[in-house]
């Protein structure tokens, strides 16, 4: 996994915001995000599900993916193409094992000592946060863009930066080593959520 195969940007959709989660994903990838992470902490499972489905065969003509947040059954159910988890969601080599060799796998971290416990199998990772934000209310400490800097130069894996990211912070990340940006409230928030994901991709670009 190079990354060259990670999207530079990443949309994570926000429950919590007047504009339905399959709205929210279309717009993110009319305006480039290449990958949409469906995130809900409480819908029940047979529900994420059916809206994973929707949206992958949505995402599809848009030339996006869907990635599956934390549910490792809903990912095998749905045979999503990308699933990411967290530190408290389980052993990611047990997780590789359990959803084989072709389906991306990637893994938060919050901190350089977590990287020493990454082991193979785990393609890309989701850094931060960068800086609070209250689209997460239980995130670790924010990080700072010098913290990412900081984790990007002691891995090989992509890293991608999340947590209170803008098209402001695009430049910093991408001279850092960062293979993209992961937001939230930056799209879901807006008032035109897919100029808003083509700003940050601009941005990107145009570091």
């Amino acid at each position: 996994m190079s990354a060259l195969d990670i999207p530079k940007l990443c949309f994570i959709t926000e429950p919590a915001t007047p504009e339905a989660m399959i709205d929210q994903s279309i717009a993110a990838a009319k305006g480039g995000a290449g990958w949409v992470q469906l995130r809900h902490k409480t819908l029940p499972d047979a529900e994420f599900a059916d809206l994973a489905r929707t949206l992958m065969t949505a995402l599809e003509p848009l030339g996006a993916k869907l990635v599956i947040n934390d549910r490792v059954e809903v990912a095998l159910a749905v045979k999503a193409p990308v699933l990411h988890v967290g530190q408290s969601d389980g052993n990611p080599a047990d997780i590789r094992r359990r959803i084989g060799p072709d389906m991306i796998l990637g893994l938060s971290v919050e901190t350089k000592d977590q990287l020493a416990a990454i082991p193979p199998g785990v393609d890309y990772l989701g850094v931060g946060p960068i800086r609070a934000t209250g689209s997460k209310p239980d995130h670790a400490a924010p990080i700072g863009l010098d913290g990412f800097a900081g984790i990007v130069s002691l891995t090989s894996l992509p890293c991608l930066a999340i947590g209170g990211v803008t098209h402001h912070d695009a430049a910093a990340i991408k001279h850092s080593g960062g293979a993209g940006l992961a937001v939230i409230s930056a799209i879901s928030r807006a008032d035109n959520m897919e100029a808003a994901s083509r700003d940050l991709l601009n941005a990107w670009r145009d570091a």
